[in-house]
């Protein structure tokens, strides 16, 4: 029979753990980066977006990616405010065809009155 072998085990106290053992997983960190993502803030945010701001496409998409222009983000931006931009659009045409009618109402009226100045 073969010798028997004799296994030890050494207890680490939660204070002296971090002492002897790496807990920070730098073997799957890539050389080039630090391991630290730093998260963006809302001012960072749009620090980056007044950088990009011409880079990005006004329509259509951004080297084959879809979403990313302008007209994305409008609409991003509308569906989350609730603002719906072709409500808007019909309400800004129904308002101009209202101001066409006042316009010729106005003129209609003046004509009436005789108080149209002619030269």
């Amino acid at each position: 029979m073969a010798d028997p072998v004799k296994i030890t085990k050494t207890i680490f106290g939660k204070n002296t753990f971090p002492n002897v053992v790496d807990t920070k997983f730098n073997q799957l960190v890539s050389p080039e980066s630090d391991g630290v993502s730093t998260p963006v803030d809302v001012k960072g945010f749009f620090g980056n977006y007044n950088d990009l701001f011409y880079d990005i496409p006004q329509s259509g998409s951004y080297s084959g990616s879809i979403g990313y222009s302008h007209l994305d983000l409008v609409n991003r931006s509308s569906d989350y405010i609730g603002i719906s931009i072709t409500d808007m659009e019909s309400e800004i045409m129904q308002l101009r065809s209202e101001n066409v009618a006042l316009r010729q109402q106005i003129f209609t009226l003046t004509l009436k009155s005789g108080s149209l100045v002619t030269g």
